[in-house]
C-alpha cells in the first residue's frame, strides 16, 4: 500500500472489500462463524428482575429466552418447543407464571429449561423427560448485563469479553467503580440503521470523523478534534472533558452528581470501548451508556442504546435530558455516516484501497479478526 509522507505519518491499511458489506452469503457466514461462536450482549439484568421474568433475543438466526430462575440466577435456552418445534414466546419481554408453557400443545418447562409437563403424554415421555427439556444456551451475568453464547464448547466469557474490557481499562478492577450492575436505565432508544453491522464497529473505533460530523462532542471533549479516539491511546486512557465545560452534556452544562465510587481523576474523563463483536461501553463520571448491536441483514442493523444512571438520582427526578441528548445526537450523526458508507458499498466498480493508520490502527485487528473467523486467513 502507499506510504504517507513522513516516517511517522502512517500507512494505508488494506480494508475489507465491498462484498463484506453487501453480499448476503458473507453475512450468512458471519452468522455461523462469529455471532454463533462469540458472547453476545442480550440485555440488562434489570430487565428480568423477578423469577419468571424473561427477555427474548435473536442471535445468529436463533431466538433465545433469557429468564430469571427462582434462585435468582439467570438461565438461557432456545425458544423452540421440544415437541413440535414451535416458537414458545413471541414477546420481547414478559413474565411467565410458574412455568414456560408452549401455547400449541401446552408442554411446560421450568425456568431452568427442564420439561415439567406433557399433557396426555405423561406415560410416553417419562423415560425421556430429562432429555426433552429446552435446549440450553450458555449465559453469563456481569456488569449488570446478560450475555449469551450459542457455542457450548466455545471460548469462556472471561477469555472473550473479560479480556477486552480489562485490556481497554488497563486494570481488571477499574470498571468496578461504575457499579454497572447497580445503575438503572434512565432512557432507552432503539435505532434502525440501514447499514451493515461492521460499518458501526468501524465508525466507533475511530475518531478521524469527529471534527467533521460531531460538533457537540468535540466541544465537550476538545482532544477529539485531533482525530484520535480515546481507545486508540492505549489501555486505561480516558479522554478529558474540556476545562471550560461543566459536564458531558449536549451544551456542556453540568450533568449529575458523580457516581460515588468513581475516583476523582476519572470523573472528568470519557472512556469509550468497543466490545467485539457487537457492543459498545461508554463511561463518564456521572453515568454510563451501553450500545447493543443486533445485525438483522447484510444491510440493516438494529441498535439498542441504554443511558444508565445512579438509582438515587433517577428516584430524585434528576434532569437527564441534556445528558441523553449529547450521545443521541452523536448516534444519529454516526448512523447517517454509516448509511452513506452502505450506499457507497453498493458500487460495483469503486475500489476501496484502504484506511489510514495510526489514527485508525486498531481497525487492523478488527479486520483480521473478521477475516480469520470467516475465511480462516
Amino acid at each position: 500500500m502507499t506510504a504517507l509522507p513522513g516516517a511517522d505519518r502512517g500507512r494505508l491499511l488494506p480494508a475489507l472489500d465491498r462484498s463484506w458489506y453487501v453480499d448476503p452469503q458473507v453475512f450468512a457466514a458471519e452468522q455461523e462463524t462469529i455471532f454463533a461462536k462469540r458472547w453476545m450482549l442480550a440485555g440488562r439484568s434489570s430487565e428480568i428482575a423477578e423469577a419468571g421474568a424473561y427477555l427474548t433475543v435473536t442471535v445468529a438466526d436463533d431466538n433465545v429466552i433469557v429468564v430469571r430462575k427462582e434462585d435468582g440466577s439467570a438461565a438461557a435456552m432456545l425458544n423452540v418447543c421440544r415437541h413440535r418445534g414451535a416458537r414458545i414466546l413471541l414477546d420481547d419481554h414478559g413474565v411467565c407464571n410458574r412455568v414456560i408453557r408452549c401455547p400449541y400443545h401446552a408442554w411446560a418447562y421450568g425456568f431452568d429449561g427442564s420439561l415439567r409437563g406433557a399433557p396426555n403424554l405423561r406415560e410416553w415421555v417419562n423415560d425421556d423427560q430429562e432429555s426433552l427439556g429446552l435446549q440450553t444456551v450458555a449465559v453469563h451475568e456481569q456488569y449488570g448485563c446478560l450475555w449469551v453464547n450459542l457455542d457450548p464448547g466455545g471460548v469462556s466469557w472471561a477469555d472473550d469479553i473479560g479480556v477486552q474490557i480489562d485490556s481497554r481499562m488497563g486494570d481488571s478492577e477499574r470498571i468496578d467503580a461504575w457499579e454497572l450492575d447497580r445503575l438503572q436505565t434512565g432512557r432507552r432508544i432503539v435505532y434502525d440503521i440501514a447499514a451493515n453491522w461492521k460499518h458501526l464497529i468501524e465508525n466507533f473505533m475511530e475518531c478521524y470523523h469527529c471534527t467533521s460530523i460531531h460538533p457537540e462532542l468535540v466541544h465537550v471533549i476538545p482532544e477529539f478534534r485531533g482525530g484520535v479516539a480515546s481507545q486508540a491511546n492505549g489501555a486505561g486512557y480516558g479522554s478529558a472533558i474540556g476545562e471550560q465545560v461543566a459536564g458531558f452534556t449536549v451544551d456542556g452544562r453540568a450533568g449529575l452528581e458523580p457516581l460515588p465510587l468513581v475516583p476523582e481523576e476519572d470523573r472528568r474523563r470519557y472512556f469509550g470501548m468497543t466490545i467485539r463483536p457487537t457492543a459498545f461501553f461508554n463511561l463518564v463520571g456521572d453515568h454510563a451508556i451501553i450500545h447493543r448491536i443486533a445485525p438483522v441483514s447484510v444491510d440493516r442493523t438494529t441498535l439498542v442504546c441504554d443511558w444508565l444512571f445512579a438509582p438515587e438520582a433517577l428516584a430524585a427526578g434528576a434532569d437527564i435530558d441534556a445528558t441523553v441528548e449529547l450521545f443521541h445526537r452523536v448516534n444519529l450523526q454516526d448512523f447517517e455516516a454509516c448509511e452513506r458508507c452502505q450506499l457507497g458499498a453498493t458500487s460495483r466498480t469503486y475500489a476501496h484501497h484502504g484506511v489510514l493508520v495510526p489514527t485508525e490502527h486498531h481497525l487492523e485487528g478488527f479486520y483480521d479478526e473478521v477475516r480469520q473467523a470467516v475465511t480462516g486467513a
